[in-house]
């Protein structure tokens, strides 16, 4: 089974003493291809902490995680790069994955190019499916990344991580401090896109109706450790998305 399992996983930094800290301890959980889930917690619950380990930025102090039961922790570089276009994450600092002087055009073909054996016209022709599978305007092609306001940053950089077609994909806080509008905007993407290809998605997040408008389980962390397990009757597959009765 195609999946990401995450076994007793902690992760240790040094404090201001240079003593160890735990920002996580001993988290468990799996996370199947096809599968929404989301992280809920305060600030400093070890939530981006754990995306950071999922997208292969850190390792685990202790424990494993296994992506279709290959142990990612011993992944070198080039093994993580190999597997980027299975994997793909999107921070909330969206201007992060953006090159403001380039155009959305150019900025979304970026990772097609140097991930993918696209040619140039598939690489064109994946980008307008995409646009037009997302709803988002083709105008908005030729605008430079710089005169884009927030919240079509953040759709750029997932619509940017989604070009790739991953079967995993992390977002960190993607609505945070966006209005209604673009929050809904937001939803709508990644519903058309799972709809679509399937694409499983790892919700970082404070906004407990957001993760349950899109995840099947939520996971709710305090201080390093999963206190918590919620379940949801979304169905994320319709094209309204309402609850299974």
């Amino acid at each position: 089974m195609e999946q990401i399992a995450v076994t007793h996983v902690s992760k240790d930094f040094p404090d201001a003493s240079g003593k160890p800290f735990s920002a996580l301890r001993d988290i468990s959980f799996v996370w199947t291809k096809g599968e929404n889930i989301s992280l809920m917690g305060e600030s400093g619950s070890g939530k981006s902490t754990m995306a950071r380990l999922l997208i292969g930025l850190d390792r685990p102090t202790q424990g494993k995680i296994l992506m279709d039961g290959e142990d990612t922790s011993k992944w070198s570089y080039n093994q993580w790069r190999r597997h980027r276009t299975k994997v793909q994450a999107v921070f909330q600092d969206a201007t992060g994955s953006l090159n403001r002087q380039f155009s959305v055009a150019r900025n979304l073909e970026e990772p097609l190019r140097n991930l993918t054996k696209l040619t140039s016209q598939e690489r064109k022709a994946r980008i307008l499916e995409l646009m037009d599978l997302t709803a988002t305007s083709r105008k908005l092609l030729d605008t430079p990344a710089r005169n884009l306001s927030g919240g079509e940053q953040r759709r750029v950089a997932l619509l940017r991580a989604l070009a790739v077609r991953p079967d995993y994909l992390i977002l960190d806080e993607l609505t945070s401090g966006l209005d209604l509008i673009s929050q809904k905007a937001i939803r709508e993407v990644l519903e058309a896109y799972h709809r679509e290809y399937r694409c499983s998605y790892l919700l970082i997040t404070h906004d407990m109706k957001f993760a349950y408008s899109l995840s099947q389980r939520i996971y709710e962390l305090e201080r390093g450790q999963i206190i918590r397990i919620g379940q949801s009757n979304i169905d994320i597959n319709s094209k309204n998305p309402k609850e299974r009765t």
